[in-house]
């Protein structure tokens, strides 16, 4: 009896170094540990080990491709001869939306299975002891990288399985996505890659969503739209950098669907380059996190509203306050008219900026929101023709005959062309001004189908005009302002300077795209404007003549303009460094916090946050404090680069501001309008 009670504690000490468990260790944010399907096993028998992860509420770890940023889990063993280790059977990930980023990852306690096999030499009775050295990188509002090391130890002979562990495991095999029937094709068309699928399982595909095995393959943080046709699934989205290459004649990923009530996933390899019929289809519609259509319509409404605020459009829609002031006492019929005209002239102009903005990028241009102002040669000729609109506000060529019908028909003078040529000039002008509301929706427009990038630029357009759209509605308002009199020409005059202020900024912007010689040609041109209305005012052919050349001098020296670039000169007056991913990740190396700064020289809100907040000695002063790095990413001319990086984060266009505070691996994304505050707190995490 003795005897049995001894070899029975015996036993009992010696149980955990051939439990099916190892020893839990917490990294910190997580509980890890080994555990096995088996607790003993037979030569040449295959059984799987798993890596169990127990995560703090709020954090998440990463698939093999973690989306948007990450790393995904690494496990490395430590194996006695004759043993061997497969790959993980990776469970179905998540999208996990942070910001305008989506990372692929887990929650929660997910188990990593590795199959193991003993090779049928061992000899029985061997003792096996299997060592995992593990690395995860832990995120919630930071990221921590983790890492620990773990043994299980077992004896080769009866194979006896795990009662507690071996379900789990035969459970979590179960879920992973294994290849079955469905079929797959990838190609690219234009601006949008669409993957279609057939031989499909039974279950609900209206929220499918495909996960790439590679980095690279598609926009993770842009939505994948679900197209279900009577023999198939076509997901689009936004293609990534691998297509710029030549790609391999297959892709692989996971697709993932519901069935009776589970997430289920499938693995599958894409044919690239080829397209599968899927049938007769219904209307597509946004499936993944983020803005939905609805959402981003109502957004660019709202924005388009607010954007009649913006210091840039003021100019602009001061002429169509003083078009109002003229007709409010008039006859009814004709204001609204004026007010449809102008609202026409905002739409169409939206509408050609569109359809220009989804050709270039269909051919594989980066442009985004104000691309207009990236051409030195627009910028150009919008300072010459506000400078031509102020001397007409101002009254220099208010006399003789052609030169005052021609100007005033096109800015001050009320009909049909006065409202519609004042409302396209508001959007040409507008365009590079971003307003709360805005910029998420124009960035999901650009990423989304052509069709919803239509009704998202036309809503926007639509908010821009109600204004003056509903004053020309309502007659209180009308009946508030003051009549005609002699204050209208003194109103008119001060429209003017307004109107020079806008034209000297153009210029300034000129000079930060096409250097000194770009000045030089634009002040020349505004010369033969001047040159033109005198000549113009003679009766006399030769005069008017003159006249003639001049004006054409005026149209085509700005066509020979072209940009120059500018990150160096703006980098020195903020004492910053250019932007490129590859400082970032050198500097992230380094643990040093960043700012970035995605700004450019004809954006106004830029501008007013660089002069109030990012130019002060106190905000320059923290950055030396915190050994922040401040990079400027500089967007006044086009950059294919600059583009690609905003649209990463949802936008279109600038300002962006971005701060990697300590261990952070994903930026947090500051507000548009800028104080010390907010970006002191960015920068210490909190």
């Amino acid at each position: 009896m003795r005897a049995f009670v001894l070899m029975f504690l015996i036993w009992l000490l010696a149980w955990p170094a051939f439990a099916a468990e190892s020893e839990p260790v917490d990294t910190g944010k997580v509980t890890a540990s080994i555990v096995s399907s088996h607790n003993s096993v037979a030569p040449g028998q295959e059984f799987y080990i798993a890596l169990r992860t127990v995560l703090d509420e709020g954090w998440h770890t990463y698939w093999r491709n973690p989306g948007d940023s990450g790393e995904p889990v690494q496990i490395n063993w430590d194996l006695p001869e004759g043993v061997t280790a497969g790959e993980i059977s990776w469970p179905i990930p998540r999208p996990i939306p942070t910001g305008p980023i989506v990372n692929y990852g887990f929650e929660g306690t997910p188990l990593f299975p590795v199959k193991f096999t003993v090779s049928p030499d061992v000899e029985p009775g061997t003792d096996i002891t299997v060592v995992s050295n593990f690395y995860y990188l832990v995120c919630a509002d930071v990221c921590i990288p983790e890492d620990g090391s773990v043994s299980l130890s077992m004896i080769v002979g009866e194979p006896v399985e795990d009662a507690r562990w071996s379900p789990e495991i035969v459970a979590a095999l179960a879920s992973s996505p294994i290849r079955g029937e469905v079929q797959g094709a990838i190609q690219k068309s234009g601006d949008v890659i669409d993957i279609s699928f057939t031989d499909l399982p039974d279950g609900d595909f209206s929220n499918a969503y495909f996960f790439p095995y590679d980095q690279g393959v598609l926009g993770h943080s842009n939505p994948q739209t679900v197209t279900r046709g009577a023999d198939g699934l076509r997901l689009s989205a936004i293609p990534d950098y691998l297509w710029e290459n030549t790609l391999p004649e297959t892709l692989e990923g996971v697709l993932t669907y519901e069935a009776g009530g589970e997430l289920k996933g499938t693995n599958i390899a894409l044919t690239v380059g080829e397209s599968l019929n899927i049938g007769a289809t219904a209307v597509p519609r946004p499936a993944v996190g983020g803005l939905t259509v609805w959402t981003a319509i109502i957004g660019a409404m709202i924005g388009g509203l607010i954007l009649n605020l913006m210091p840039c459009v003021f100019p602009v829609i001061s002429i169509k306050a003083l078009s109002i002031a003229k007709t409010a006492h008039g006859e009814r019929s004709v204001i609204r008219r004026e007010g449809w005209l102008y609202t026409a002239g905002v739409m169409a102009t939206f509408l050609l900026l569109t359809i220009v903005l989804l050709a270039l990028k269909a051919g594989g241009a980066e442009i985004g929101w104000g691309f207009q102002l990236q051409s030195p040669k627009v910028v150009a000729g919008l300072a010459i023709l506000l400078f031509v609109i102020g001397l007409n506000l101002l009254g220099v060529f208010e006399f003789g005959g052609g030169l005052q019908n021609t100007g005033q028909s096109l800015t001050q003078k009320s009909g049909a062309a006065g409202s519609f040529f004042t409302g396209a000039l508001a959007v040409i002008v507008a365009t590079p001004c971003t307003a709360p509301m805005m910029a998420g929706a124009v960035g999901y427009a650009l990423a989304a189908p052509a069709i919803v990038t239509l009704a998202v630029f036309m809503a926007l357009a639509l908010g821009f005009a109600l204004p003056f759209l509903l004053i020309a509605y309502v007659p209180g308002l009308l009946s508030k302002l003051p009549k005609p009199g002699p204050w209208m020409v003194r109103f008119k005059e001060v429209l003017s300077f307004p109107m020079f202020a806008a034209a000297i900024w153009l210029v300034w912007v000129l000079s930060l795209q096409a250097g000194e010689d770009g000045v030089l040609v634009v002040l020349s041109a505004m010369l033969a404007v001047a040159i033109a209305i005198w000549c113009f005012k003679n009766t006399r052919l030769f005069g008017k003549a003159i006249g003639a050349l001049a004006v054409l001098a005026a149209i085509f020296m700005p066509l020979s303009l072209s940009g120059a670039g500018t990150d160096e000169a703006v980098a020195a007056e903020l004492k910053a460094e250019a932007w490129s991913p590859a400082r970032v990740e050198e500097l992230q190396a380094e643990g040093r916090p960043i700012f970035v700064d995605f700004t450019a020289a004809w954006c106004v809100t830029c501008k007013v946050n660089e002069k109030l907040v990012l130019n002060t000695s106190k905000v320059q002063e923290l950055f030396e404090e915190t050994n922040t790095a401040f990079l400027i990413a500089d967007w006044t001319n086009k950059d294919d680069v600059i583009a690609a990086e905003l649209a990463k984060y949802d936008r279109a266009g600038v300002p962006l501001y971005l701060v990697y505070s300590d261990n952070s691996v994903s930026p947090a994304i500051l507000p548009q309008t800028l104080s010390y505050n907010v970006i002191r707190k960015a920068i210490a995490g909190e």
